[in-house]
Parts: structure tokens; C-alpha cells; sequence
């Protein structure tokens, strides 16, 4: 989190807060990104990516304008562009160049970093982007309400995204709509789809409960929506697809949701 924390400090002088503020200004609002997805399947988030810690290098070569159109083409609900630069590799003008092919398709994009200042969900909302993710295990709970509050203040949808129960409650008690649950442990990068299924109850039913990591195809997307996901984020598989990339993102953009989908607990 230094280097990331140098990344925005150097953002703030280069781009000055006001400066954001006047762009945020005069842009036509985003698109709802929680409607994106409520669809009458399971709801694909397709996402790319040059690297990532758990996988190491993906697609160095990565084209976010061509990724863009073979996932909007394919049926995705949203695409999901990293933009952290360390150790994804990403840039924020992948997010931009991603956007302006998904416009055209109506097709919302979330934007995924290690969003920590409110700075960056200015820097977000100015750039074009229609979500962020807000991961809970790097903030503290007070700024993981703080930062979901601004962000939907400003129009954005928000993503909170946890791994396990204590994470789970600070998600739900910001209030989120978007709730995600990642399959795949931060700190040792062990994946398994059982905490998908073990958290999956504890959501209140009126969140649309997104399954993120660790999915490599149909029968693991099958799987979560078993569970209760209404939309699944992948990234990794699609990204090792190569040529099969559209097909393996038809299908699963044609999935349907679980008919005894989960009750969940009582909003609150």
C-alpha cells in the first residue's frame, strides 16, 4: 500500500482535487451499475487484466479497446477493468478505453483498485467510471461507510467486497447494495468457492450478492449461482482463454439464476 499511497499523492499535485470536481461538473451521470445486472440470468462481470498476484502475468499485450468489444459482444452485464499499476499492471486509461466501447454497448464499468483516499473516487467518477470496488480488508470500517457514502453520492455504484464473517458484517452495515464475496484469501491467495457457500446466507436477501475469484468455468459459475449469487466476477479464466475468450464469455452470460436462490436474513 505505500507504493499506492505515493501513486496518489503524485495524482493529487498532478491533477488537483478542484480540477476533478470541474470535470465531475459537466459530465452526464453514470450508468447504474446495479441495474446492469439485474438480468434475468446469472449476471456476468468480465474482467481484464494484464497480471495479478495470484496468477502472475495473464496478457501483457492486453488491448482494453478489443477486450471491451469481445466481452460486450459476448453478452457480458459489466466489465470490470483493473487499474491498479503495481501488480496488475493496469492503468486508469484502460478503464477509459474500456468505457468508451462499453458506452456504446450500455454496458456499465466498474473500475477495480485499492481505493483507500476519497481522492481516487473523484479521480473515478472524473475519469468515467460507473463503479468501484472497496475491498474490506485494507480499510478500516468507519472509512469503508465513508468512502461508500461518498461514492453514491456522486452517482457511482459500490462493490464492497469481503472473504469472511467480521468483513461480511462491516459490508452489510455500510449499507451496501452491492455485496461481493471473494473467494480468494488477499493475504495467502488460497482460493476456495466454499467461502462463497458458507457466506452466501449470512447476506440479506434484498443485496445482490456477487461471487468474485476462483471460478474457471460453466460448472463453478453454476455452482456459486447454486449458492445464491445473482452475478459472478471473472477475470482469470477469460484471461488465459485466448482465442476461446468470446465463447467461454457466452457462456457464462447465458446462465440462469438459481430458482430456490438463497432467503438470506433479514435486512437490516
Amino acid at each position: 500500500m505505500a507504493i499506492k499511497e505515493y501513486v496518489v499523492a503524485r495524482q493529487k499535485v498532478d491533477v488537483p482535487l478542484e480540477e476533478l470536481r470541474a470535470r465531475i461538473a459537466d459530465m452526464p451521470p453514470p450508468s447504474d451499475f446495479k441495474s446492469g445486472l439485474q438480468r434475468g440470468g446469472v449476471a456476468l462481470i468480465a474482467e481484464m487484466k494484464r497480471a495479478s498476484p495470484s496468477g502472475g502475468e495473464l496478457q501483457l499485450d492486453l488491448d482494453p479497446v478489443r477486450q471491451a468489444e469481445i466481452y460486450c459482444r459476448a453478452g457480458a452485464a459489466a466489465l470490470s477493468v483493473l487499474t491498479e499499476e503495481k501488480h496488475f499492471l493496469g492503468t486508469l486509461t484502460d478503464m477509459v478505453s474500456a468505457k468508451r466501447v462499453a458506452r456504446d454497448f450500455g454496458v456499465p464499468v466498474l473500475q477495480k483498485d485499492f481505493v483507500f483516499d476519497d481522492y481516487q473516487v473523484y479521480e473515478a467518477r472524473a475519469a468515467g467510471a460507473d463503479a468501484i470496488l472497496l475491498i474490506v480488508t485494507i480499510l478500516e470500517p468507519a472509512r469503508v461507510r465513508a468512502l461508500h457514502d461518498l461514492a453514491a453520492g456522486l452517482g457511482l455504484g459500490v462493490l464492497v467486497e469481503s472473504f469472511d464473517e467480521a468483513e461480511l458484517e462491516v459490508a452489510i452495515g455500510a449499507g451496501a447494495p452491492l455485496i461481493g464475496i471473494n473467494n480468494r484469501n488477499l493475504r495467502t491467495l488460497v482460493t476456495s468457492l466454499e467461502v462463497f457457500e458458507r457466506l452466501a446466507p449470512r447476506v440479506p436477501a434484498d443485496r445482490l450478492l456477487i461471487a468474485e475469484s476462483g471460478m474457471k468455468g460453466v460448472a463453478d459459475v453454476e455452482r456459486m449461482a447454486r449458492a445464491g449469487a445473482r452475478a459472478v466476477l471473472v477475470g482469470e479464466s477469460l484471461m488465459r482463454a485466448g482465442a476461446g475468450v468470446a465463447d467461454l464469455a457466452r457462456q457464462l452470460s447465458a446462465l440462469p439464476v438459481n430458482p430456490g436462490r438463497r432467503a438470506g436474513r433479514t435486512g437490516r
